[in-house]
């Protein structure tokens, strides 16, 4: 038998248990009704060296075209800087959103014969990675990944894209004058 002071203490302790399971139970019901979950939005990541850098959207919509961030009336995000030393190697990595859809891969070099751009369409569910140089004869100066939509131009030839991701990756030094 329990003397009359431990009674107290045991019911003491009970109801500061009691309370405590009611407050941690009740603000975690608050928190989960009332919090907004946050849309998540794809990306693609460089791993540069011993670097591993992760690229958002420039502007990202809807598969429709609808609810665009920035909208399709403003100036898209500014486009990261990822430097990328001539020399070296970068794998290019994107999210399992981008992957899932079609997509399409265009990347700018600097040449001593001038610009070239590589476009590299993607097909749903295939490439997850892909791995890019920058030699000296061919200088990487950007990536830009385009994702469709299901909206086609006017004329019906094209899917629209619904998210654009790009970085500029010219090398810190900057690229050789031309010949």
């Amino acid at each position: 038998m329990l003397s009359s002071g431990e009674k107290k203490a045991v019911a003491t302790i009970a109801t500061v248990a009691l309370l405590f399971v009611a407050v941690v139970g009740t603000t975690v019901g608050v928190l989960v009704a009332t919090s907004k979950s946050e849309e998540h939005k794809p990306y693609f990541q460089l791993a540069v060296g011993t670097s591993l850098h992760t690229v958002d959207p420039v502007r990202w919509c809807e598969i429709d075209l609808s609810k665009c961030d920035p909208p399709l009336n403003q100036k898209q995000s500014e486009t990261p800087r990822v430097d990328v030393e001539t020399g070296q190697s970068v794998l290019l990595s994107v999210s399992k959103d981008i992957a899932e859809a079609p997509w399409n891969l265009t990347t700018l070099y600097w040449t001593p014969k001038g610009l070239i751009e590589k476009e590299d369409p993607q097909a749903s569910g295939e490439t997850f990675s892909v791995t890019l140089h920058s030699r000296p004869n061919r200088i990487l100066l950007g990536v830009t990944i385009n994702v469709a939509s299901v909206i086609s131009s006017p004329d019906g030839t094209t899917t629209l894209a619904r998210g654009v991701l790009a970085a500029d990756t010219s090398p810190a030094a900057g690229v050789p004058a031309a010949k």
